[in-house]
């Protein structure tokens, strides 16, 4: 039984580290500074004179959030792609 809950906590931590991985990936290949993000920023800062504080927070939390995942996502996406893509060239050589 040990065994089993000291193979699950292998998994755990591998699966961490492989998000960590992936994260830092991410945060060094995209570029921040953007025209889309820019009109995302202008739009933000045009709603604080409207919206408390805290909501537009949120709102950036969100869509940070949003973005993170959809890139880690693209990201896992092409990896396999790319398995798949080397397993084939590999049986046609």
């Amino acid at each position: 039984m040990k065994r089993i809950k000291n193979l699950k906590d292998l998994q755990v931590n591998q699966s961490k580290t492989a998000d960590h991985v992936v994260s830092q990936r991410l945060d060094e290949s995209i570029p921040l500074q953007t025209e889309d993000w820019q009109k995302v920023e202008q739009i933000l800062m045009r709603m604080t004179e409207f919206a408390p504080t805290s909501i537009i927070n949120e709102v950036v939390s969100a869509i940070a959030s949003y973005a993170d995942d959809q890139a880690k996502r693209g990201y896992l996406l092409g990896q396999e792609d790319m398995v798949q893509e080397i397993a084939q060239r590999q049986r046609v050589a």
